[in-house]
């Protein structure tokens, strides 16, 4: 009767583990809920910490808008991002979505840091490179892992903050993603698990329901990269963003209003 015990005991636990693992969902078209795209304008504040109690530092505003528009005949959602620091500009893009499936059709960036400026047509598989301080090497990486995209579906990570929308969030429910931020990388498969639910303090004593999701990361130098999202359970929209690493911590909030007209 005891080894019997035991044995049900292991049974239970070994069906209850593979249960909470097997609702894993690797994002596809069919996984986006569009009806959840918000278009118009948004703004977040995004800044840095050096302890959680530290004052903010680094502050940069993000500008985003998202519009309906039309490419080389195709229906698509164009997203504009302009990063605000100090009294500069220091960063804008110009992504353009495919309507049907979210797919990139154009990625335009500029980063002022970097005199670094890049446009990947994904229509014509072209990339125009332009930059003082990026060499051959550089230039030769970026043009290969662009080549590489194309192997499989994916979605531009550099507009996460409107694809998080899309997914069909569910308690423990873990999401495959296959990202690609042009000019930044190669495409790869990034988990983000659904670990909980939370409520934020809206505007007053406004209590906003959230899914908590999380994305764990090892850094090649040590130590492990951390970011949680919370997304409001009724709207989807991205409420809030941190972000845990050695040494530091990176917020993004977004703001009531936009302040665009």
């Amino acid at each position: 009767m005891k080894y019997f015990f035991i044995l049900t005991t292991l049974f239970i636990l070994v069906v209850n583990s593979f249960a909470q693992k097997s609702d894993v969902v690797s994002i596809q078209k069919k996984d986006l809920a569009f009806k959840y795209l918000q278009t118009g304008n948004s703004t977040y504040v995004v800044y840095f910490k050096k302890t959680e109690d530290g004052p903010a530092e680094k502050i940069t505003l993000i500008k985003i808008n998202v519009a309906p528009t039309v490419l080389n005949g195709r229906k698509a959602y164009a997203i504009t991002q302009q990063w605000d620091s100090g009294d500069a500009v220091t960063h804008t893009a110009y992504t353009v979505h495919d309507a049907e499936d979210f797919s990139t059709l154009r990625h335009d960036i500029w980063w002022k840091s970097r005199n670094f400026t890049a446009k990947f047509d994904f229509s014509t598989k072209q990339v125009s490179l332009e930059g003082a301080t990026i060499d051959e090497t550089a230039k030769s990486k970026i043009s290969e892992d662009f080549k590489r995209s194309f192997a499989s579906y994916n979605l531009c990570w550099h507009s996460d903050l409107t694809i998080f929308p899309l997914f069909p969030y569910k308690a423990r429910r873990v999401f495959n993603v296959n990202f690609y931020d042009p000019g930044a990388g190669e495409s790869k498969i990034a988990e983000y698990t659904v670990v909980g639910s939370e409520f934020l303090t809206g505007s007053g004593t406004e209590k906003l329901d959230s899914w908590i999701m999380e994305r764990k990361s090892e850094i090649p130098t040590g130590g492990t990269y951390v970011q949680r999202f919370w997304i409001s359970k009724k709207t989807q929209e991205v409420l809030k963003e941190e972000d845990k690493y050695p040494g530091g911590l990176r917020y993004k909030m977004k703001l009531g209003i936009s302040g665009e007209k």
